[in-house]
């Protein structure tokens, strides 16, 4: 966990799975992505996210807020999203680090 005066970056809990769900399913809120989510892929991405948390040490968090809380982007560390088709303005994801001596 990472936290400051005013923020908590924290992994999942199975408590936030029914919010996260109900945004997923908001065609608003989704309009810059595919299309919204069924609850199951929303739980399943959840798990993916998860998932990678125990396999790498990382994973998802808000993009304004890293650089708020001191995390560092190289623009070439930047990668397209395999999931996101050719041209969708969405595809290509930053990538941010904080260095272990930070």
């Amino acid at each position: 966990m990472l936290s400051t005066e005013r923020l908590i970056l924290r992994r999942w809990r199975e408590s936030d799975r029914e919010l996260f769900a109900c945004l997923n399913a908001d065609p608003e809120v989704m309009r810059h992505f595919l299309r919204p989510l069924t609850r199951e892929e929303s739980d399943a991405f959840v798990d993916r996210i998860e998932a990678r948390f125990d396999e790498r040490g990382y994973g998802l968090r808000a993009i304004r807020v890293m650089e708020r809380i001191g995390l560092h982007r190289d623009p070439r560390d930047d990668f397209d999203y395999p999931n996101m088709p050719e041209g969708h303005p969405l595809r290509r994801h930053l990538l941010y680090r904080l260095k272990r001596e930070e």
